[in-house]
Formats: C-alpha cells, sequence, structure tokens
C-alpha cells in the first residue's frame, strides 16, 4: 500500500474518531442575571420550608441537617 494512502485513511480514521467528542457541548446555565436570581430565590425558599418542616417535627440537629438534605433534593 502506498505511503500516501495510508496517510490518508490514518487521518480519516482520526478525524472521524475525534468529531463526536469535540461536538459536545456545556449544559445550559442562566443567562441573564434576572434568570439567575430567580433560579437562586426558589431554592432559597425550598431550603427554609424544608427547614421549617425539620423544626416542625422538632428533630435533632443532625437529623435535622439530613431530613433538609433530602427534602431539598425531592
Amino acid at each position: 500500500m502506498p505511503k500516501l494512502l495510508r496517510l490518508f485513511i490514518c487521518a480519516t480514521v482520526l478525524v472521524a474518531g475525534l468529531s463526536p467528542a469535540l461536538s459536545q457541548t456545556a449544559p445550559t446555565k442562566p443567562q441573564s442575571p434576572g434568570e439567575m436570581a430567580a433560579d437562586d430565590k426558589y431554592a432559597t425558599e425550598k431550603r427554609s420550608n424544608c427547614e421549617r418542616e425539620a423544626r416542625a417535627k422538632k428533630l435533632s440537629y443532625m437529623k435535622r441537617r439530613t431530613y433538609v438534605r433530602n427534602c431539598v433534593k425531592r
């Protein structure tokens, strides 16, 4: 097989193999400060509601922390 043909085949395989890896995009993030503030407000409200529920159940400190962590994930 001629050297030039081998080189061409190797280059083609290399480019074809790297194409999918290089075409991946980063996950989308909130673009505007307003969207970021809305997301932050939602997370803060959710956390405070979970903390309020944990206090109402009169859980100990460690159990309350665990409850809040699991509640926020829901």
